[in-house]
């Protein structure tokens, strides 16, 4: 039977206009050119309508989630139209008949345009679904990797690193309330033995290079703020430096660090500022920066997120992957856990980014069975000659 089936998507920009390759896909390859749906002037308008924290209005919330099946089925029709509906509808088919995922992954090339759209939101009309919201059809966002990357071999628990950074000059961060909040929603892990959390004492960059060579880590997770560099117009993470203030720290500085930790395979960026402007929010641009440095995957977690989706997410995607389900997968299933704590749009807000296309991030350790006794040969006294 097969698991590990793959739609694999490219959309770039040509010198002949927008582009949409199925590469990889158990129906085939094929190629069309298409047009965004959303225009630069009235995309940042749409997407800042769908990021609005609806607060306790069930009607903001009603109109958030048909806006979002609007803009997803939108971008569904500007990419799977043609041969690769064809090949999607059939691929979809093959799967469910093997009982097999059809893992979506789209791949973006020199287009920020492109990255910026909410990709999340693909609405298949036929089918009356979200693709990110099921776990048959788990949608992430693929980078490139130079050679394949095989599961960490884990003996329970996974350890979690988590990193909190509140510096001087910037909002107050109340990193005791989010801390307590965390650990109250994963705590089942630590009591199970299957995961456990520590906090670092000083969220300075070379205090987190300490920690990660005095023991192994499976999973960084940072709390805190990310801007766009000035110089660089780039995203970047807020640390702190020995006086406490903020050291600005660029995705590919990060990612250098962390890939050089064989263990650490996934990174959550979970953002408290709501910097976006237009185009791509910087804590996003990060995470793209740190798989493409080298870290396997990276979670993307925007500050519009409101605190008790985001620990129905948090709760749900660190059990599924302590349970050692595919990332992917795990994100499909925290994506449903937003859904059920409301009725609104939010789900979409996270989003991954992988260089691993099966998701399979660790694999669980298991003593290998005792070798058979050796069987002493006694000779017969029958057989004496």
């Amino acid at each position: 039977m097969a698991t590990d089936w793959v739609f694999d998507v490219l959309l770039d920009l040509t010198e002949d206009g927008y582009r949409a390759t199925v590469r990889q896909s158990p129906a085939g390859a094929t190629t069309i050119a298409f047009e965004p749906p959303l225009q630069r002037r009235d995309q940042h308008a749409i997407i800042q309508r769908l990021l609005a924290d609806p607060g306790d209005d069930d009607a903001l919330r009603i109109a958030q989630f048909s806006l979002a099946r609007e803009v997803g089925g939108k971008l569904f029709d500007a990419v799977f139209a043609g041969p690769v509906l064809e090949l999607w509808q059939e691929s979809w088919r093959l799967a469910y008949a093997s009982r097999a995922s059809l893992r979506v992954q789209l791949s973006f090339g020199d287009a920020p345009l492109l990255r910026a759209l909410p990709w999340e939101y693909l609405y298949d009309e036929t089918r009356d679904e979200f693709l990110a919201l099921s776990v048959h059809t788990p949608l992430f966002r693929r980078q490139p990797a130079a050679h394949a990357i095989r599961p960490f071999v884990v003996e329970p628990p996974l350890h979690v690193l988590v990193v909190m950074a509140g510096p001087d000059g910037y909002p107050p961060l109340a990193v005791g309330r989010d801390w307590r909040a965390l650990i109250d929603s994963v705590d089942y892990l630590a009591a199970e033995g299957r995961m456990t959390f520590e906090r670092l004492p000083k969220p300075t960059l070379l205090d987190l290079q300490r920690r990660l060579r005095q023991r192994p880590f499976h999973i960084i997770h940072f709390i805190g703020f990310a801007v766009n560099d000035v110089q660089t117009q780039s995203g970047v993470l807020i640390f702190e430096d020995e006086m406490g203030r903020g050291r600005a720290v660029s995705g590919e500085h990060l990612g250098k660090l962390l890939s050089d930790h064989y263990s650490l395979r996934l990174a959550v960026i979970d953002i408290r500022n709501a910097a976006r402007v237009g185009g791509v929010e910087p804590g996003a641009e990060v995470t793209e920066q740190l798989v493409r440095r080298g870290l396997p995957s990276a979670v993307f977690q925007p500050s519009r997120l409101r605190a008790r989706p985001s620990l129905a997410f948090l709760h749900e995607f660190y059990g599924a992957i302590a349970a050692f389900r595919p990332v992917d997968v795990a994100m499909a299933e925290a994506r449903r856990a937003i859904q059920l704590e409301e009725s609104g749009a939010s789900w979409g807000l996270p989003h991954l980014v992988s260089r691993i296309p099966h998701g399979q991030l660790y694999e669980q350790y298991t003593t290998p069975a005792p070798a058979p006794k050796p069987r002493l040969h006694v000779r017969s006294v029958l057989d004496r000659r």
